[in-house]
């Protein structure tokens, strides 16, 4: 049994506007068709039945003594006028009895308006009639309510036409948005870097082409990635083993200057013995800062327990409060609405916090302050740390939770590296939580908040 071919563009096109132009054409011909039936019923007049019934009833008006006893067909008016063309009586407005007696003048343009008129000329008088070419309404109260028939078929022929094409055009859209929703729900789930899915299918040809190119690409693209990050991978466990293996050669090197530097030496001896020593001191630094970066790039093994959180406040303030002592700074610490616990890793929480305080008291002015404030807020444990400095530059915000940044790359002596938000916001996101910078309202400096759910 062969495969279904799967029809293309071109064919469903031709298809939607056959099936178009029939419904249109059903849509045309099922006005004239309800016209008819109302004809045949007796609701509604042939269009022509009007002239008919004036051109019978001329003979006998031309002869009649009093053209008042004359049944005049329905939906006719007459004029009746003296040989001078005098008004006798009528039952036309006046409009129309202007336009009658200029037609009996002779001075009548004839409109394409569907109007018509007959002259009967009597002994002493002349009759105008006035009729239209038109089907009317036979039954007495619908002309109130209904335009002529003629003009209510040519309505609903218009109504059904848009009808018709609106709602063919929105299912035929709709099918073809069906036929794409595979293609949809792939670049859906590239853009949320999942690449572990199967491409859908669609029933028509060109779209199924480009979704077997998409499938092709996803596949090639995934390899490409799977074997990037193992590079990657490979790259920082070799980072890591590197760093590891050079602290014990550091350590003895440390060790011996020491020993070095507590014996007796002259001068000169002893300087280059603190040389070696300070050092390696920096390299040992070094190395601990290659580590952090591997670790906060693959995401550090979060030691999860449920934190007593106004015993930790209380330790980060004797810590914090310490560290502004060595600096000179001030501290203004508050802590509101604390939860009694929160899951996460204490360890790490209580790093990402002193980074963001080492930070705020190394561009805080010497005599300044630091502002913390921990707290609760809509299920989340929220901590702001703001400083008196210069506050983020526009560049900072963009760019200060990246690797490497400095916003002041002449303070490198400090040897932070442009790592402390970058790890901070590592270790936050493992906890599911948010770091946002700004510029404090109060102090016009720099404010780092963290938020972690209380939820975990």
């Amino acid at each position: 049994m062969g495969v279904k071919k799967k029809p293309t563009l071109k064919i469903l096109f031709r298809q939607f506007a056959i099936f178009l132009i029939v419904v249109l054409a059903a849509a045309i011909i099922v006005p004239f068709a309800l016209e008819s039936l109302a004809v045949n019923a007796g609701l509604a007049t042939r269009a022509n039945q009007s002239e008919l019934q004036v051109k019978e009833i001329i003979p006998t008006l031309t002869i009649a003594p009093d053209i008042t006893k004359v049944v005049i067909p329905q939906g006719c008016g007459y004029l009746i006028l003296d040989k001078n063309f005098n008004e006798l009586y009528s039952n036309m407005d006046d409009d129309e009895k202007e336009i009658a007696l200029l037609y009996a003048k002779g001075e009548y343009i004839e409109y394409a308006t569907g109007r018509q008129f007959a002259l009967v000329v009597r002994e002493n008088e002349f009759c105008v009639l006035r009729y239209y070419i038109d089907s009317q309404f036979t039954v007495s109260w619908l002309p109130d309510f209904f335009p002529s028939p003629d003009t209510l078929t040519f309505i609903l022929m218009g109504v059904n036409s848009l009808l018709v094409i609106i709602v063919l055009t929105a299912r035929f859209a709709k099918n073809l948005r069906t036929q794409l929703t595979p293609l949809f729900e792939a670049t859906t789930e590239v853009a949320k870097q999942n690449l572990d899915f199967e491409v859908g299918h669609s029933k028509i040809k060109e779209f199924e082409d480009v979704l077997a190119s998409f499938s092709d690409m996803k596949d090639n693209l995934k390899i490409s990635l799977e074997r990037q990050w193992k590079t990657e991978q490979t790259q920082k466990d070799q980072i890591v083993a590197l760093a590891h293996d050079l602290k014990t050669p550091l350590t003895v090197i440390q060790g011996n200057a020491d020993l070095i530097i507590e014996t007796e030496l002259n001068e000169e001896q002893r300087l280059y013995a603190e040389y070696i020593s300070s050092s390696s001191e920096q390299m040992q630094l070094y190395i601990r800062t290659l580590i952090d970066i591997s670790r906060a790039a693959v995401g550090y093994q979060l030691h999860m327990v449920d934190i007593d959180l106004p015993a930790f406040a209380e330790q980060l303030r004797g810590q914090i409060d310490a560290l502004c002592q060595t600096k000179k700074i001030g501290l203004q610490m508050e802590t509101r609405h604390l939860p009694d616990t929160l899951s996460a890793d204490p360890l790490l929480l209580e790093r990402a916090i002193m980074n963001v305080v080492s930070n705020a008291l190394d561009y805080s002015p010497r005599d300044g302050c630091v502002y913390i404030t921990i707290m609760g807020v809509q299920q989340n444990l929220q901590i702001s740390v703001a400083d008196a400095g210069s506050g983020f530059s526009q560049e900072d915000l963009l760019h200060a939770q990246e690797q490497f940044y400095m916003a002041d790359r002449s303070r490198s002596s400090k040897l932070h590296f442009g790592m402390g938000l970058f790890i901070t916001k590592s270790i936050v996101q493992q906890h599911n939580g948010q770091l946002i910078l700004g510029n404090s309202e109060k102090t016009g400096g720099a404010q780092v908040t963290i938020k972690i759910p209380i939820s975990g």
